[in-house]
């Protein structure tokens, strides 16, 4: 008794110097039962604290979220937690997990656990790196709730509104919307709203509004960006109307992001700040991007699934309303389904009664018969069905005989298995009418098949006989009506590599080596072009040694499909490529910009702590360099950005060809390096041409200031003649270093640099390239290593009477 006495008081010596403690909630009563160093810590008489008074303890920012996670704690098998509590001796950061879950003698859940106290005082940046990370793991688990909500739920309003209800509280957000377009009205609809009390919602005064797909907020949208604000003041320039209808609503900041679907872009999901700015992070947006995607997702889902109900209701329709018996059964033998006409000839109450019921026990069918359809055998067949022979078989309201014409007909899957039984069944009675009804269905499906391009053919493929419906004609580009043994085996219009592969599969059929046929096949038409056609062939029944390899083929144009994929290559092609040069964009800009940046605040500094006048010069200089590197660096890059969304614009005007070249050998005589000769050596007399003068100054003021970079000694000479053809070719020639024969021909690309170590981003002839080739010019460069370089580009040259017919 001693020793447990002693064990017990350093059992509680240990977890008081662990400064941990157990609690057991429950759930009926709304209780913690606490251990006696939980109950002192969180400063209680007893040992237990309600539901509500224990949430009154944790810290105010952390409440809500641990509330909601509360919630769902009776159904989680797995609950962790760390947050701070008012305590008796200050606040405190505690941990908390479950241990064991079980049911008590009174039938009520009880959950036990641990709570543990890491320490009195936390730093700010722990506590924000565990705020930070509670945050992460809450919006992972409130996405996951959607997902489940959306799974068990039919009302998907309902669903949608509580997950922008989570987005408000999440964001502390005013007001959250869904927008849907509607292309073809050019008109968008908020389907979706919640807001807090007292803020207006985007539904007001109306719904529908139209787009303004020229406005930079809505091109945004159409391409697939979302649009970030801390504040409406980063909104471009261009932007003015879309900031006033931003205004309007009293947006502070903003977050919106496009919801795409296979078609493309369909609306937009979007969080407005209203009270107060918000700085967004990465995590907020990765979260209401996956938010965003997720609804998309499951949308699409259920338009799926509502699709697939419809083709379910519409072939269940088709078969329900067929004038001929039908009843389907597995390959065992059980019936698994009957249409209502079936249910009419053989007078029975309700299809359920004979569901389940196998065809091998049917008294009225011949042994022999039953054989032949377990071994997967077609049967066509009449015969007098005699009600009162069934001895119980199944109950029916009829009585006497009936004369019917039935088939059977096994269907097998892709890889040549027998998988059902079908029997249609008709009662011979009905014949001339049934006919009738048969042949309108046979016309309804050939106007089907004539609509979506789908051929269906059946035939011998021993003897080439058969039967195919005028849209397989004219999906293998053959006359309609020409006979199948001209066709079967010739496959005239096939590709010859398509041709080879279809007679070949047709020896395999032979040999037993192949049952089934899935292929694209390109077809040759009168105009010499090809289309494609998806063919699957299929046998049906196979007894050679009866002169039957009995096939089905079923073909559709899948021309546009084609043509369609070739464009989504073409487009994630390009969309690598984009890729690439972004990531080679960044890295050139991250320290392009950076260098003169340090420059210009490393001197700039310097300026303010040396009061020699030379010295002072000298930073002035330095700083002066590299605020004019800088405005370039800016420069090209808002040149590229407008030649790549299709905004660069021209300003044409009368320019004296002559007085501009001067101008530019002025301007940059200066930054000519010692024992370098700037010159202007060939031109033509009083030459004016219909033109932007700021675009040829761009253009030629580049190649010299390249020259300028790469020539140390010589002579750099600008000049221009009219050549054969009418164009002007303007030319700079310089005794520089040259360019290697291996960087000629990539010298015009983006990014590209023949000295890593000199200023500039790369893009500078990357953009005369273009602004060359959109005034209807050309540009090249010749060069030899050592011996220098001669860039030039061809403008169009026409009087200036002609001037409107020029760029």
């Amino acid at each position: 008794m001693g020793n447990i006495k002693e064990n017990d008081a350093r059992l509680r010596q240990l977890i008081s110097m662990a400064r941990i403690g157990w609690w057991e909630v429950d759930f009926e009563e709304g209780v913690y039962y606490c251990s006696e160093f939980v109950a002192d810590l969180l400063g209680i008489k007893g040992d237990r604290i309600s539901f509500e008074d224990f949430n009154g303890l944790i810290c105010e920012n952390y409440r809500e979220r641990v509330q909601e996670e509360f919630r769902s704690f009776r159904m989680m098998e797995i609950y962790e937690q760390v947050f701070p509590i008012h305590s008796k001796y200050g606040v405190m950061w505690v941990s908390t997990k479950v241990g064991e879950k079980y049911i008590n003698e009174e039938g009520h859940v009880r959950v036990m656990g641990m709570l543990q106290c890491i320490s009195r005082q936390r730093m700010n940046m722990q506590e924000q790196m565990v705020d930070r990370l509670n945050s992460l793991l809450s919006r992972l688990n409130g996405i996951s709730k959607s997902l489940l909500d959306f799974l068990h739920s039919d009302d998907i309003t309902l669903v949608i509104n509580k997950i922008l209800k989570d987005v408000l509280r999440q964001f502390q957000a005013d007001r959250t919307y869904i927008f849907e377009f509607d292309r073809k009205l050019h008109t968008q609809f908020c389907i979706y709203e919640i807001t807090v009390e007292g803020i207006r919602g985007r539904k007001e005064p109306v719904a529908e509004s139209s787009i303004v797909e020229d406005s930079w907020w809505m091109n945004q949208i159409l391409t697939g960006n979302p649009i970030i604000l801390f504040t409406l003041n980063s909104l471009p320039a261009s932007a003015g109307a879309d900031k006033l209808r931003q205004e309007e609503y009293g947006v502070k900041s903003i977050m919106v992001v496009p919801l795409n679907s296979k078609d493309g872009v369909w609306g937009y999901i979007g969080v407005d700040m209203v009270h107060e700015h918000r700085n967004w992070c990465n995590e907020d947006y990765q979260w209401f991007v996956s938010l965003g995607n997720m609804i998309s997702i499951c949308m699409e889902l259920r338009r799926s699934e509502s699709e697939a109900r419809m083709e379910k209701a519409f072939l269940q329709n088709i078969l329900k309303n067929l004038p001929v018996g039908v009843e389907l059964y597995d390959k065992e033998g059980f019936m698994t389904d009957l249409n209502d006409k079936e249910v009419e000839i053989f007078g029975l109450r309700h299809k359920e009664d004979v569901l389940g019921m196998n065809l091998f026990d049917n008294p009225l069918l011949s042994q022999e018969l039953k054989e032949r359809l377990k071994a997967g055998n077609s049967l066509d067949m009449s015969f007098i069905y005699d009600f009162d022979r069934l001895n119980g078989y199944y109950f029916t309201t009829r009585t006497g005989t009936i004369n019917l014409v039935s088939k059977f007909a096994p269907l097998y899957d892709a890889l040549g298995n027998l998988i059902n039984i079908l029997l249609i069944n008709i009662d011979n009675t009905e014949t001339t009418n049934a006919y009738s009804k048969i042949q309108e269905f046979e016309e309804f499906f050939t106007l089907i098949g004539n609509y979506a391009k789908v051929g269906y053919a059946h035939f011998n493929a021993l003897t080439c006989d058969g039967y195919a419906v005028n849209s397989w004609y004219r999906n293998i580009g053959e006359k309609e009506g020409t006979p199948l043994n001209e066709i079967i085996k010739a496959h005239p219009h096939f590709h010859p590599d398509d041709r080879r592969m279809m007679l070949c599969f047709f020896d395999q059929v032979l040999m037993r080596e192949a049952s089934h046929l899935r292929r694209d096949v390109r077809i040759l038409r009168e105009d010499g072009t090809y289309t494609w056609t998806r063919i699957n062939v299929m046998v049906r029944d196979f007894r050679p040694e009866d002169g039957i390899i009995d096939m089905v083929c079923v073909n559709y144009d899948i021309t546009e499909l084609k043509e369609t994929e070739r464009k989504l290559i073409a487009a994630k092609d390009k969309a690598e490529e984009l890729d690439r040069l972004k990531s080679a964009f960044l890295a050139n800009m991250s320290h392009e910009i950076r260098t003169p940046l340090n420059a210009i605040v490393g001197f700039s500094n310097l300026l303010t702590e040396t009061e020699d006048t030379e010295e002072r010069q000298l930073y002035m200089d330095i700083v002066q360099e590299n605020t004019e590197l800088l405005l370039q660096l800016i420069s090209d890059i808002l040149d590229l950005s407008k030649m790549e969304s299709g905004t660069f614009e021209f300003a044409n005007s009368d320019t004296d060809v002559n007085l501009l070249c001067d101008e530019i050998i002025r301007s940059l005589r200066m930054k000519a390096s010692p024992g370098v000769e700037l010159v202007f050596k060939e031109c033509l007399p009083g030459c004016h041409v219909w033109a932007d003068k700021n675009r040829l100054n761009q253009v030629i003021s580049n190649f010299i200031n390249n020259a300028l970079k790469f020539t140390s000694s010589g002579c750099i000479s600008l000049g221009y003649y009219r050549q054969t053809d009418g164009y002007l070719r303007f030319y700079v020639r310089d005794t520089g270093m040259g360019i290697p024969s291996n960087k000629v021909n990539t010298i015009f690309d983006r990014f590209v640099k023949l000295n890593s170590f000199a200023h500039g981003t790369g893009l500078g002839l990357s953009i005369c390239k273009s602004l060359v080739e959109q005034m209807g010019g050309s540009i090249g460069v010749e060069s030899e290593e050592g011996k220098g370089s001669c860039f030039w580009f061809t403008y169009p040259y026409r009087d200036m009477a002609d001037r409107v017919l020029t760029p």
